[in-house]
């Protein structure tokens, strides 16, 4: 089974023979490159020029990305020149079908929520089909989103950090802070995968367009923010984070030095899920494509 290889905060990658090596915050791992689908890596981190030679030689794309969601750089053998004929069904299906897309993005999401936080959604799903375009499946959206967050706020009681609703531009007080940069890490792992996979980021069937916004990503994160906040809730209530790791700035609250270690480590520990559930989220939302 092939993997993504996602490198986050200060590191090295080398070659040793036919492997990969990492030297990271989490100590030294390989992996074999037969293995690997493409490598991301998101913070500073020393490359090899071996290594370098060692991916492209077996076609294997390296990306470099921010942690504010933005692609730094690639590194690609044949991947943009290759699935050409899916970026034309996507884009097909944005003008002939584009609204049945959308409805299934929101039935994933609706369906990711009501596992992850058990709650009853049946009223909102069967509204779903009757939506005939994207600002009523944004409405449904908005209310089962409401929904979980409600669900959210009840079940981190006493984690010491304020929460009152979800909130951003700019994040109001610390769960949101967290919240935001947690999801945003998702968008730099979903625009490589969505690149790899053969996909525009930027031909969306839900979310809108806005300047540089990989549109298309944030439709395909959207089933897998369940999964993020429930990730989250645990380390809340394990009080990982203390108002300590915060700053306020101006109408905003922003992680600070000390928080941000503490939510790069959390985020390297479920790097791997996280990857994965957002492969699934492209191949199901695929399927309508």
């Amino acid at each position: 089974m092939r993997k993504t290889l996602v490198i986050t905060g200060h590191g090295k990658l080398f070659r040793k023979g036919g492997r990969l090596k990492v030297v990271s915050q989490s100590g030294l791992s390989g992996i074999p490159v037969k293995y690997l689908d493409f490598v991301a890596v998101m913070g500073r981190v020393s490359l090899s020029g071996e290594a370098v030679d060692l991916l492209l030689n077996n076609g294997i794309p390296l990306f470099f990305l921010s942690r504010f969601g933005n692609i730094k750089g690639m590194l690609l053998d044949g991947v943009l020149k290759s699935n050409y004929t899916k970026r034309l069904s996507q884009f097909e299906a944005k003008q002939k079908r584009g609204i049945e897309v959308a409805r299934r993005i929101i039935l994933l999401k609706l369906e990711e929520i009501e596992k992850a936080f058990r709650l009853d959604l049946r009223d909102l799903k069967v509204r779903v089909p009757e939506s005939i375009n994207s600002e009523e499946l944004l409405g449904l959206e908005g209310e089962a989103s409401k929904r979980m967050f409600s669900a959210f706020r009840e079940n981190i009681k006493g984690c010491g950090l304020r929460f009152e609703g979800r909130a951003y531009r700019p994040p109001p007080d610390e769960v949101n802070a967290v919240l935001s940069l947690a999801y945003t890490f998702a968008y730099c792992l979903a625009l490589p995968l969505v690149i790899f996979m053969g996909y525009d980021p930027y031909i969306s069937f839900l979310h809108t367009k806005r300047g540089t916004h990989a549109s298309f990503c944030s439709d395909i994160i959207e089933p897998v923010r369940p999964f993020l906040t429930k990730q989250l809730e645990w380390i809340l209530l394990q009080k990982r984070f203390e108002p300590k790791d915060f700053n306020r700035s101006g109408k905003g609250v922003y992680l600070n030095k000390s928080g941000m270690e503490k939510l790069l480590k959390w985020f390297e520990s479920i790097k791997e899920e996280t990857v994965e559930r957002l492969k699934e989220s492209l191949i199901r939302i695929g399927e309508e494509i």
